[in-house]
């Protein structure tokens, strides 16, 4: 488990390159603890830039439960990393957990500390490949 700030200037795929071991399969997955970053310092936003990049969002995040006592331990959000004609737009997931603040001591009740877990969702696209019949744009 490493801390990295996902929600930073550091680009997507230099976290990859630097985590990652270069055999790292489709399906593996990389986990960081991250803090969250808000968009004003009194907002509630969250602000999910990475590098020039974008973790959009893909649901509204589930709530988890315990499957012993059915007690709502945190969340779920699943996100898709974005950058408009980049080769690497769409080329990542991440899921971000967080535990239920009532869960949590009351120290640490207003931690914006999340566990990601990030995974490849494809290659990055070429500069002038095909795709449905249209020529891709050049990133």
């Amino acid at each position: 488990m490493r801390t990295e700030n996902l929600y930073g200037s550091k680009e997507l795929w230099q976290i990859w390159r630097q985590f990652g071991r270069l055999d790292l399969e489709y399906g593996e997955d990389l986990y960081f603890f991250t803090r969250l970053k808000k968009k004003s310092v009194n907002g509630s936003r969250i602000d999910h830039r990475v590098g020039t990049g974008t973790w959009q969002g893909e649901d509204v995040g589930k709530v988890v439960v315990s499957r012993n006592s059915r007690k709502k331990i945190g969340f779920k959000k699943r996100f898709r990393y974005e950058k408009d004609k980049s080769p690497y737009n769409g080329c990542w997931i991440m899921h971000e957990y967080s535990l239920n603040p009532s869960l949590l001591p009351k120290n640490l009740r207003s931690s914006d500390l999340v566990l990601c877990r990030i995974k490849k969702n494809g290659e990055p696209r070429q500069p002038g490949r095909k795709i449905q019949g249209k020529r891709e744009s050049r990133a």
